[in-house]
């Protein structure tokens, strides 16, 4: 008939879809590469030779770690022991460094200003920190090395002046037995606030120098009974 098409295809349907195996590109194409590597790998963990040995190596990383740290430990502690060993002069020095530390946490505590308002006695309690710090590092630093530096060596006639107050208006500060309750006080108040924060090193710290200042008012020196024990940890062979 006039008009009519006739249909030479054969009614043949569209050619069947394409098979990839890298991530099939074709119309319902099928993936095989992601799958069979994510099943082999998921079968070689539950192999129980591959789970020990991962166990193995994880255990042999975990001790080389601990020995490592623990001579790290040994060797800070050992030196230390010489600060400590030197007696009230040692002890000045790491009271001093704390005196610093302290002193940064309790500055950089105060710059968060939003603590202001949410945590008002964390953000004062900072402002105390930062205090006690100027405090500890003013009354401790050495004025005779202060001149002796190009920069800070200014601010020498500052601190004696200083120390010269401290000694007039709360003499206490000035020995051992009252710098030793000062900064007890100052670390018990640090390290309730946390846990493992800087805030609660600079309270430990405060508090282990507080502790040592009050043992040697009283005629002690640790570093007399630490001696032994630091060198054989420090030259203890390896198993």
């Amino acid at each position: 008939m006039a008009g009519a098409k006739i249909d030479l295809s054969g009614g043949a349907s569209a050619p069947p879809p394409t098979v990839g195996y890298g991530g099939g590109t074709g119309s319902g194409g099928y993936s095989y590469g992601g799958g069979v590597s994510q099943q082999m790998a998921e079968a070689a963990l539950q192999d129980p030779t591959v789970q020990q040995q991962i166990k193995e190596v994880a255990y042999q990383k975990a001790s080389e770690g601990f020995e490592v740290a623990k001579v790290a430990g040994a060797m800070a502690a050992e030196e230390l022991g010489k600060y400590i060993q030197e007696g009230p002069a040692g002890i000045s020095v790491l009271c001093f460094l704390g005196g610093l530390a302290t002193t940064l946490i309790g500055f950089l505590g105060l710059l968060n200003f939003g603590n202001g308002l949410t945590s008002p006695f964390q953000y004062v309690l900072n402002a105390y920190l930062l205090t006690f710090g100027v405090v500890t590092f003013l009354l401790e630093a050495d004025v005779e090395s202060l001149r002796q530096m190009k920069v800070l060596g200014r601010l020498s006639p500052w601190v004696e002046r200083y120390q010269l107050e401290v000694f007039n208006r709360a003499n206490f500060l000035t020995e051992l037995r009252g710098r030793g309750f000062f900064y007890v006080f100052i670390g018990t108040l640090a390290v309730t606030q946390c846990f493992l924060c800087l805030t609660f090193i600079a309270g430990l710290w405060n508090l282990l120098m507080g502790v040592l200042c009050l043992l040697m008012s009283f005629g002690i020196n640790p570093a007399n009974h630490l001696q032994a024990p630091l060198a054989q940890g420090a030259h203890a062979p390896g198993p």
